[in-house]
């Protein structure tokens, strides 16, 4: 699909489409606003956001502390602000992926500073549960149980009350945030509620193609300790979370990612060292 339905134009005010990315989920146009501002237009054909819905919420609660804002949706549709930039990403694929990891850091103390609802945001409970049931038989099945159990620890404790449940991003990483010109940008949230330690569980796996960096023994220690301070729990508990989600992503990708199950095997060793709780 080329061109958006023009009652979806109609319906925002927009003109000028220019087709930026289509998947089976949904089609992405860089548009104009009447005020003569770019947007993104992002139209949902099924006719629902799925998933989604949660996101954009949290992205509507967090405006102004970080984070792209959304201007206009429906139950098909959303406008949200243009976002012209490098990612994180690219500024760590460029070199530097100390100073990315920075940038990640301080979007991070942002968000978690504006303090919103999690009322009605998808339950990091839900997205962790297939790990309860999951059987990995693989060679590297030992090591791939071991993190299960981690796993498991993780949920008891959220289940129970344990911690203290809160509005998350829930796919906070280096290539989902832009450095505009407005400064720091994040996008594409899951709009999570959950423990604080999950926040940036995902970013341990990132940034693409920096796959040495992330699984080098001193940058996972020190991005536990970092990112574990900026969410206000200790060292060790956010690299459990942060293995936690890894075997979660090896298992929705079947256990074929060679890199994946090299990460993991290191991010084990550091836990097994110990961390600061």
């Amino acid at each position: 699909m080329s061109l958006p339905p023009a009652d979806l134009l109609r319906r925002f005010g927009l003109s000028a489409p220019e087709l930026v990315a289509e998947t089976t989920r949904a089609i992405v146009w860089r548009v104009r606003q009447k005020t003569g501002t770019q947007a993104a237009l992002k139209y949902y054909p099924a006719g629902h956001m799925g998933n989604e819905t949660s996101g954009l919420a949290y992205m509507e609660r967090v405006e102004g502390a970080g984070a792209v804002r959304v201007f206009a949706r429906s139950t098909d549709a959303v406008v949200m602000e243009w976002l012209q930039g490098p990612s994180l990403g690219d500024l760590a694929r460029r070199q530097d992926p100390e100073a990315a990891d920075r940038g990640l850091t301080e979007v991070a103390a942002r968000l978690f500073a504006a303090e919103v609802s999690a009322d009605g945001l998808l339950s990091v409970a839900e997205i962790m549960a297939p790990l309860r049931d999951a059987c990995f038989t693989a060679p590297e099945a030992r090591e791939a149980r071991e993190a299960q159990d981690i796993a498991w620890v993780c949920l008891d404790k959220m289940q129970r009350g344990a911690v203290e449940s809160v509005a998350l991003h829930g796919d906070l990483h280096h290539d989902n945030i832009i450095h505009t010109a407005q400064g720091l940008r994040a996008f594409d949230a899951k709009g999570l509620a959950g423990p604080r330690a999950y926040e940036l569980a995902n970013a341990f796996r990132h940034p693409r193609g920096c796959h040495a960096f992330a699984a080098n023994a001193q940058v996972i220690r020190h991005r536990a300790i970092t990112w574990g301070r900026v969410a206000g729990c200790g060292a060790q508990e956010k690299l459990r979370w942060a293995i936690a989600k890894l075997l979660l992503s090896m298992l929705w990708s079947g256990q074929e990612a060679p890199k994946e199950r090299a990460l993991l095997r290191q991010m084990l060793r550091v836990a097994e060292k110990g961390l600061p709780n």
